[in-house]
């Protein structure tokens, strides 16, 4: 059985698309030299499951190639396969992609091949999301400027759901908190919050 090289093929890939590791970079929200450096440095040693979920469904191909499970890609016009990231409560790779219909999809978002899942944790965003509700986020290039709203935005290893609202200084932000009891970020530049996108859509489990 011949064993893929997830290097090799992310780069394969990238060249037949002409994209850029820099513009994949980018689209999982990583810095610019990310994408090359794992490629031509070998660092890091493996993609992480969010970086391969996503990956997977912008390229159209299983997350094996990237050095994920062997899990089926949507195909037709019926379905769209949206990445989730984050932790999951299911230890499969198939709980990496959720299969959303396509029309129903376009209604929430003008570039549906650009939305993700995020999973909300914690009680920060009480009372307007809780513990356990999905987020539908519009994902950010690494170059777009925020406006007031929800996002998710990465810290070291996690994935934060908060609210950003623009400063009057220009290039500086606030992120914050709904819920009282956690102190907001205020004051900070741009470029130093990693935003991984908008939301654009919220669900939750009635009980």
């Amino acid at each position: 059985m011949t064993t893929l090289d997830p290097r090799r093929a992310l780069d394969d890939l990238i060249k037949e698309r002409g994209e850029t590791y820099s513009s994949v970079s980018r689209l999982l929200s990583r810095n610019s030299a990310y994408v090359q450096q794992f490629i031509k440095r070998g660092s890091p040693a493996h993609l992480d499951e969010n970086d391969i979920a996503q990956l997977s469904v912008h390229f159209g191909v299983p997350p094996v190639v990237f050095g994920g499970e062997d899990v089926p890609v949507a195909t037709g016009l019926t379905t769209i396969a949206i990445p989730v990231l984050g932790p999951i409560d299911e230890d499969s790779e198939l709980a990496r992609v959720r299969l959303v219909d396509e029309a129903w999809l376009r209604h929430v978002s003008h570039k549906p091949n650009g939305v993700s899942i995020v999973k909300v944790e914690g009680d920060a965003m009480e009372p307007t999301l809780y513990d356990g509700d999905e987020v539908f986020i519009q994902r950010y290039q690494a170059n777009e400027n925020p406006r007031d709203g929800i996002y998710v935005i990465r810290t070291d290893t996690l994935l934060l759901v908060r609210r950003i609202a623009l400063e009057p200084m220009r290039g500086r932000i606030s992120v914050l908190t709904d819920n009282p009891a956690y102190p907001a970020w205020n004051g900070l530049a741009r470029n130093v919050v990693q935003i991984v996108g908008k939301v654009v859509w919220a669900g939750k489990r009635i009980t």
